[in-house]
């Protein structure tokens, strides 16, 4: 008999929000967005634009653009995501095995095998599989964290390309 694990999972605004923050942060462009942050704000403390209250104010923008401004608005944008998306709206029922997952709500049901995955993330709060360029499942950690273990155990024995790059 194969061995399977049932889960239900609640989409989150907190569990969206880092999914989006580590896709605008992670890599060579949130090195760049920080970079462009920290020289706006060093120019800023030497004096660049003093007097100038319009050079001033640019420079205190450009400073916060990355660092404040832009988390602000992709938590706004995660909480109207998971508000808006009538898939959020109910809880998701998720069937992980050796062959793949399946995830249901309703009469919907989905399923995708193991070599499907093109790639795996973890994050802080977050799981996600990939199963495309702009297909990610996102299964928030609260809701599947005691289980990580034999899923990912599921997910090295039916692709090894991903498995390579587990932890």
């Amino acid at each position: 008999m194969e061995k399977s694990i049932s889960l239900t999972i609640q989409m989150t605004p907190s569990a969206m929000f880092d999914f989006l923050y580590w896709h605008s942060y992670h890599g060579f462009m949130g090195i760049v967005n920080y970079g462009f942050s920290l020289i706006a704000l060093i120019a800023l403390l030497c004096g660049f634009g003093k007097g100038n209250t319009i050079a001033t104010i640019a420079l205190l923008v450009l400073a916060s653009l990355f660092t404040i401004i832009n988390p602000v608005l992709l938590y706004y944008k995660a909480v109207r995501q998971v508000k808006k998306t009538p898939m959020f709206q109910k809880p998701l029922e998720y069937t992980f095995d050796e062959k793949g997952f399946s995830v249901a709500q309703g009469e919907e049901k989905a399923f995708a095998s193991w070599s499907d995955v093109l790639l795996l993330r973890e994050t802080k709060k977050t799981i996600v599989l990939y199963l495309g360029v702009a297909n990610a499942t996102v299964l928030p950690k609260k809701d599947c964290k005691e289980y990580w273990a034999e899923i990912k155990a599921f997910i090295k024995n039916g692709n090894e390309e991903v498995a390579k790059k587990l932890k």
